[in-house]
C-alpha cells in the first residue's frame, strides 16, 4: 500500500524550518535548515509552490492532501504566496476548483489562479476570493463576463519587485470579480476568457506561457487565515462569445427599492453637482431613473425629476453618501453595473469606485443612500420595478 506523505513548512519566529522538496525526502525531516525564499515541487501529479518575503515574521503553514488539494493556515508578517497547480502555464486551460476554506483577516491577499509570462514578463491574476480589501489596484480596463460571474480588469506597473526572475520591474494583469465566488461548490475559470480580453485592452500575456501557474492563496501584511483548495484540469478552451449578464430589466424608468430598507433611492430635488442622493418611501418622479445604456455592461441612471446621474463622486469609504452629477457627465464614477444577487434582487455596483448602494439600514425618509464596498448584505440588495 502506498504510503500517503503530506508537505509541511513552518516558518518560525526564530526563523528555522524542518523543510523538505519531496516525498522521498520528507522521510527524515532535518532540522536547523534556513527556509528558502522559494519552495516547490510535485505531489500526486500536481505542482506545488511556496514563496515568502524576507524578513516575514510569524508562521506559515503549507500541507499539500491528495490529488490538487492542498491547505495553509497562518499568522504572519510579510507576504506568501502558495498553492498547488501546473509546472506550466497555458491560455486554454480551464481550470475546475473548490475552496472548501477561505478565511482572510488583516492585510490584504486572494485566492486566485495566478502565474507568469515571459517575453514581456507580466505577473496575472484571476481573483476568485479576498478578505476585507477586494483586488481592485491599479488602471481599470473594463469588464469580462465568464463561467456565470461578471469581472473588472485592472493593470498596474511594479518597479524592482520580486519576481520570477529576481527584482525586476514588470507589469500585473488581472481579473477580480465583482462579487466573490461562493465556498463548498465546484467552480470553473475559463482562462482563455480572460486572456483575450486583456488583449483586447491593450495588455496581452507575453510569448511564453511555460511558467508555473497555481490556484494560489496570497497573503500580505499582519494577518492570519485558512484555506483550503482543490484544483483539476477542467477541459480547454479558446473562449470566444460568452453572454453578458441579463439584461432585461436595464432598460426605461424604473425605481429601485431596497430590499431590507423598503425605501427608493431618491434624487430629493437636489440638482447641485455632488449632492446627496437620498432614500424615500415614494413613487414620484424624484424616485424614477432612466437607465441609459453606457457600453461595456455599465449604465447611466439619470433621474427623472432632476435630470441628474447617480454618482459615486469617487467616495470610497464604507457609509459614505452617494452623490449626483450632471447629466452631462461620461465619468466611470457615474457608471453603474447591475450584478444578481438572486431571488429577483440585485447588486449595484460603481464603475469608478467599486462601491455598492447601501439602504444601511436607514428607514428615515430622506435619509442618504449610502455606499459600501463588496457587501452582500440584504441592505446592499435591490428590487428594480416600475
Amino acid at each position: 500500500m502506498k504510503k500517503v506523505l503530506s508537505f509541511t513548512v513552518f516558518i518560525l519566529l526564530i526563523g528555522v524550518i524542518f523543510s523538505g522538496c519531496s516525498k522521498d525526502d520528507m522521510e527524515e525531516l532535518v532540522p536547523e535548515v534556513q527556509l528558502k525564499s522559494y519552495e516547490s515541487g510535485t505531489d500526486d501529479g500536481y505542482f506545488w509552490s511556496l514563496w515568502k518575503s524576507d524578513g516575514l515574521s510569524g508562521y506559515v503553514d503549507y500541507t499539500n492532501g491528495s490529488g490538487g488539494n492542498y491547505s495553509v493556515s497562518w499568522d504572519m508578517n510579510g507576504n506568501f504566496t502558495c498553492g498547488k497547480g501546473w509546472s506550466s502555464g497555458s491560455r486554454t486551460r480551464v481550470v475546475g476548483y473548490n475552496c472548501g476554506a477561505f478565511s482572510l483577516s488583516g492585510g490584504g491577499g486572494s485566492m486566485a489562479y495566478y502565474g507568469w509570462t515571459r517575453n514581456p514578463l507580466i505577473e496575472y491574476y484571476v481573483n476568485e476570493k479576498w478578505g476585507s480589501h477586494r483586488p481592485a489596484d491599479g488602471a481599470s480596463l473594463g469588464t469580462v463576463y465568464s463561467d456565470g460571474g461578471t469581472y473588472n480588469i485592472y493593470t498596474s506597473w511594479r518597479s524592482n519587485a520580486p519576481s520570477i526572475d529576481g527584482t525586476q520591474s514588470f507589469r500585473q494583469v488581472y481579473s477580480t470579480r465583482t462579487s466573490q465566488n461562493s465556498t463548498g461548490a465546484n467552480h470553473t475559470i475559463t482562462f482563455a476568457n480572460h486572456v483575450n480580453a486583456w488583449a483586447a485592452a491593450g495588455y496581452g500575456l507575453g510569448s511564453d506561457i511555460s511558467p508555473a501557474a497555481i490556484l494560489l492563496t496570497e497573503a500580505w501584511g499582519t494577518s492570519n487565515g485558512y484555506s483550503n483548495v482543490t484544483v483539476w484540469e477542467s477541459g480547454s478552451s479558446s473562449g470566444g462569445s460568452t453572454p453578458p449578464p441579463p439584461t432585461n430589466n436595464f432598460s426605461g424608468t424604473k425605481r429601485f427599492v431596497n430590499r431590507a430598507t423598503g425605501l427608493s433611492i431618491d434624487g430629493m430635488g437636489r440638482t447641485g453637482n455632488g449632492d446627496d442622493a437620498g432614500q424615500y418611501n415614494s413613487s414620484s418622479s424624484n424616485a424614477h431613473w432612466n437607465i441609459v445604456d453606457a457600453g461595456s455592461g455599465y449604465f447611466y441612471l439619470v433621474n427623472q425629476g432632476t435630470n441628474m446621474k447617480l454618482d459615486g463622486y469617487g467616495r470610497t469609504s464604507n457609509g459614505s453618501a452617494c452623490a449626483q452629477y450632471s447629466n452631462v457627465t461620461t465619468h466611470v464614477n457615474a457608471q453603474w453595473q447591475f450584478v444578481d444577487a438572486g431571488s429577483g434582487y440585485y447588486y449595484i455596483q460603481n464603475r469608478g469606485t467599486n462601491m455598492r448602494l447601501d439602504g444601511y439600514g436607514r428607514t428615515s425618509n430622506g435619509s442618504a443612500c449610502a455606499q459600501y464596498n463588496g457587501t452582500t448584505h440584504i441592505n446592499a440588495q435591490w428590487q428594480i420595478v416600475d
